[in-house]
Formats: C-alpha cells, sequence, structure tokens
C-alpha cells in the first residue's frame, strides 16, 4: 500500500504529522510532495490497494487548487488537515468526500489511529 502526505510548508505540524507517517509506514511505502501537481501526477496508479493520501493544508488556496482536481483524488482514502475551521473552508473540503478531517491545531493522536486503521483496511 501506498501512502502520500502533501504539505507545502515543512513548519512545526507539518514535521510532526511526517514523523508520525514514517513511524507507521516503511520508508518505501511514503511519498512526500510538496506541490498538488507532483501530488496529482504520482497518485495516479495502478496500484494494488487504495492509496492512502494525507494533505496537510496551510491555504485555502491549495485546498481550491485539490478540489478543481477532485476527479483524480476519488480513488484514495483521503485525510484532509485543514488550517481553521471557518464554514467556507469546510464547505470547499467536503467537496474532496474526505474519509476523515481534522484541523492544523487538533491533538494528532486521533490522526494517527485512523491512519492505523485504513492501513489495516488494506
Amino acid at each position: 500500500m501506498e501512502v502520500f502526505l502533501y504539505f507545502s510548508e515543512m513548519e512545526g505540524k507539518g514535521r510532526e504529522i511526517r514523523g508520525i507517517m514514517e513511524e507507521l509506514f516503511r520508508s518505501e511505502q511514503l511519498h512526500v510532495h510538496r506541490s498538488v501537481d507532483n501530488l496529482i501526477q504520482n497518485i495516479l496508479g495502478p496500484w494494488d490497494k487504495k492509496p492512502i493520501v494525507v494533505a496537510l493544508i496551510d491555504r485555502k488556496d491549495e485546498l481550491i487548487d485539490l478540489v478543481s482536481r477532485r476527479e483524480q483524488l476519488y480513488p484514495v482514502r483521503l485525510v484532509l488537515v485543514l488550517p481553521e475551521e471557518e464554514e467556507s473552508v469546510i464547505s470547499l473540503a467536503h467537496r474532496l468526500r474526505p474519509n476523515y478531517l481534522t484541523y492544523i491545531h487538533k491533538d494528532t493522536e486521533d490522526l494517527k489511529s485512523v491512519l492505523r486503521k485504513m492501513s489495516a483496511l488494506n
């Protein structure tokens, strides 16, 4: 199973989430991308098992970019980490039909648990 992490900034939370993913998945499974273009190009299969994509969104324009490419994200298990709990951001994020949605200021234990469960589904 392949696991993809997208984040544009390597500051605090990005580093923390990358650490969690490195703990849960083997290095050959984990693919880290810093641009939406690279992420989309690399998640296109074919894959034996449904890949997991964790997208740490820093800015609304990143989310808009992902939404504009949502058709390419549907065959994956999608986890979104949003910057804020603003209604317009949440509404936009739900257009991607994420399997799990959390916020950058939340504790990462739930995220870790969700990733474990998703990896067990494959």
